[in-house]
C-alpha cells in the first residue's frame, strides 16, 4: 500500500490516541496532548493512512536550528512495511525546510528495532539516560546532523537553571566546569553565585545578574576575566519604572564596576562583532553572553547563555533555561545551533542595542 504522509488534524485525535495505546504500555501521549501538538506552531505531527497506521511527532526549538523527534509509532498490525522509515524521512525533509541542522530523539535501550532504524538512518548515540522512562527503563539520546557540521564536543557540560532568575550563574557554572572538571555544578553554588552577582531588582520579580557581578564571581574563583560592554551604563535600568528600584540598581551597579576596576577586571567598551567573538573563542576563552530571548521565545527578556562555538553558518549555545511547556529536555538546550543572522540580532539587547560578554580564562 502506497500512502503519502499528511499533517494530522484535530479530527485525527481519537485515532491517534487509539494507536498510541496499542503501541506503548507507558510514557504515552493523551488525547489532550495530541490536540496541543496539532495546534502548536512549534510542532508537526505527520501520519500515514486512513485509518491511521503510523505517526511521527517533531518539536521545533524556536529561534534555533534544532528539532526533536518526540515520538514515532506504527500500528502493531502494520509493522514491517517500512512505515517508520517513510515517516522518519518525511519529518527530516520537513525539518530541513525549516532550516533545522540537528534532529535529536530518545529511545529505550530495550527497543532494539527502533534503535536499529535510527542508526541505519544516520543517528548516533550521544548520551546514556539512566532510569529515563516511567517504568525505570534506561534510554539513549541519539542525534543526526541533517547537514554536515562540526561535532558536539565530547563531555560538554550542561546545567539547567533551577529558578527563573539564575541563568547567569548557571551559564557561568557550565563555563567554569569546562575549564576545571573538579568545579562542581550544584544548586547551592548556583544560588551562591546569584547572591554574589545579583542586581537586586529587575522590572519584575527577583533581580538577574549583571556582567560586573558575574565577572567578580568568576574572578573570586581564580579565573582571569575580561568584560566586553557596548557602554558602561547600568544594565537593564531603562525598563525599571520604580525610582526606588532604579536607585538601588544604580548603587549596586556602580559598586560592581568600581570593584571590577579595582580588582583588575578589564572592561573593553565599544562595538564587538560576531567575528570578534569567533576570534576570542579561538584564543581559548570561555564566553558568557547576554542575549535577548525574543527570537527564542518572543519574550524581550535579558538572558545569559554560554557561547560554546561558532562556525561558518552557526553559533552554538548552551542555554540553561529549559522550557517545560515546550516539553524540552536538557539536550534540547545543549549545543543549540543558531544561524549567524539570528545570533547577531540576539546579542544586542533593547532599543539601545546593549551588548555584554564575559571572556573567562
Amino acid at each position: 500500500m502506497n500512502m503519502e504522509p499528511r499533517l494530522a488534524t484535530l479530527a485525527d485525535v481519537a485515532a491517534l490516541a487509539e494507536l498510541e495505546q496499542a503501541s506503548f504500555t507507558g510514557d504515552s501521549l493523551s488525547a489532550r496532548r495530541f490536540r496541543h501538538f496539532i495546534r502548536s506552531e512549534h510542532s508537526e505531527l505527520w501520519c500515514l493512512g486512513n485509518p491511521i497506521q503510523a505517526y511521527a511527532l517533531v518539536l521545533f526549538h524556536r529561534g534555533t536550528s534544532l528539532a526533536r523527534l518526540y515520538s514515532i509509532a506504527v500500528d502493531p498490525a502494520a509493522r514491517g512495511r517500512g512505515f517508520g522509515s517513510q515517516l522518519l524521512h518525511c519529518v527530516e525533509q520537513q525539518a530541513l525546510r525549516r532550516h533545522v541542522l540537528f534532529m535529536r530523539l530518545e529511545v529505550r535501550q530495550d527497543n532494539m528495532a527502533a534503535k536499529t532504524l535510527y542508526e541505519s538512518s544516520g543517528y548516533r548515540i550521544i548520551r546514556t539516560l539512566k532510569s529515563y522512562y516511567e517504568d525505570g527503563a534506561d534510554g539513549w539520546r541519539l542525534e543526526k546532523h541533517l547537514k554536515p557540521t562540526v561535532a558536539i564536543p565530547h563531555d560538554l557540560p550542561f546545567y539547567a537553571q533551577t529558578t527563573p532568575f539564575t541563568c547567569g550563574p548557571s551559564a557561568l557554572m557550565m563555563a567554569l566546569h569546562s575549564i576545571d572538571p573538579d568545579f562542581t555544578m550544584t544548586r547551592l553554588e548556583e544560588l551562591n553565585l546569584w547572591r554574589e552577582a545579583t542586581t537586586i531588582y529587575l522590572t519584575t520579580g527577583h533581580g538577574g545578574t549583571s556582567p560586573q557581578g558575574l565577572a567578580l564571581a568568576a574572578l573570586k574563583r581564580g579565573h582571569d576575566v575580561t568584560m566586553w560592554l557596548s557602554d558602561r551604563s547600568i544594565a537593564f535600568l531603562d525598563g525599571v519604572r520604580s525610582e526606588h528600584k532604579r536607585e538601588l540598581m544604580t548603587l549596586v551597579g556602580e559598586d560592581f564596576q568600581a570593584r571590577c576596576d579595582r580588582d583588575g577586571v578589564t572592561t573593553d567598551t565599544g562595538v564587538h562583532t560576531v567575528a570578534d567573538l569567533r576570534l576570542a573563542l579561538a584564543q581559548g576563552n570561555r564566553i558568557l553572553l547576554l542575549i535577548s530571548t525574543y527570537r527564542l521565545n518572543r519574550n524581550k527578556a535579558p538572558h545569559w547563555v554560554w557561547l560554546v562555538a561558532i562556525d561558518d553558518d552557526y553559533a552554538y549555545l548552551n542555554d540553561p533555561d529549559i522550557d517545560e511547556e515546550l516539553d524540552q529536555v536538557a539536550t534540547d538546550n545543549m549545543y543549540v545551533p543558531v544561524s549567524l543572522d539570528n545570533f547577531g540580532a540576539m546579542i544586542q539587547y533593547g532599543t539601545k542595542r546593549y551588548m555584554a560578554a564575559l571572556l573567562i580564562r
